[in-house]
């Protein structure tokens, strides 16, 4: 690793959570700015309305979430019980 790197990680590291969050979407970002086009831009979109949906879900009561380890406890149990 370049030594500009070790010291970029070691000032972003002393941000506070918010502000971390913002540089790391920012350069996962970077990574694709030059990607997908409209294409992402379409597929963004849909995750968007996918999320704001389950979210609404959620909020309004019409799903409860389940732990994931219980929901992977469940599915085992059906696949031994042979309803899967």
């Amino acid at each position: 690793m370049a030594p500009e790197a070790a010291e970029l990680i070691k000032a972003g590291l002393a941000l506070d959570p918010d502000e971390r969050a913002v540089v790391a979407n920012r350069l996962l970002a970077s990574l694709h700015d030059d990607r997908g086009g409209e294409d992402q831009v379409a597929v963004d979109a849909a995750w968007r309305d996918e999320i704001t949906r389950r979210l609404d879900e959620v909020l309004d009561g019409s799903v409860t979430p389940v732990d994931a380890d219980e929901h992977y406890a469940q599915l085992r149990g059906r696949i031994a019980a042979g309803t899967e």
